[in-house]
C-alpha cells in the first residue's frame, strides 16, 4: 500500500503499515491524541514478530505515515500484554 500524500488513509492503522502487506501486519495497540496517533503493531504473519511504533498525523481528515521505530521506552502495558499474547518475545522493553 503505498501512499499518496493527498489521499492518505481513513485510519492511522492502514496508515502504519507502510508498504508492509496487511496479512503480515498485526495492531496491538492505537492512541490517537487530536491529529497525531501512535499505533504499534507486530509484523511477520508468525513468531518471531518485529516490534514498531508508528507515529502518524492527520491532515485534511486523512491519515499519514510520519515515522516509525522498534519499540522502546513508554510503550503502554497493555500493548506490551497484548504483543506478549500473541507470542512476542521482546522483553527488554
Amino acid at each position: 500500500m503505498s501512499e499518496d500524500w493527498e489521499t492518505g488513509y481513513a485510519t492511522p492503522e492502514e496508515a502504519s503499515f507502510g508498504d508492509i502487506p496487511p496479512q503480515f501486519v498485526t495492531v496491538v495497540g492505537t492512541r490517537i491524541d487530536g491529529d497525531h496517533a501512535t499505533v504499534w503493531l507486530l509484523t511477520n504473519d508468525t513468531h518471531p514478530f518485529e516490534d514498531y511504533q508508528v507515529n502518524c498525523v492527520r491532515d485534511k481528515g486523512r491519515w499519514h505515515f510520519e515515522s516509525g521505530f522498534p519499540f522502546g521506552a513508554g510503550v503502554p502495558e497493555e500493548v506490551l500484554e497484548q504483543a506478549r499474547a500473541l507470542g512476542w518475545t521482546g522483553d527488554w522493553v
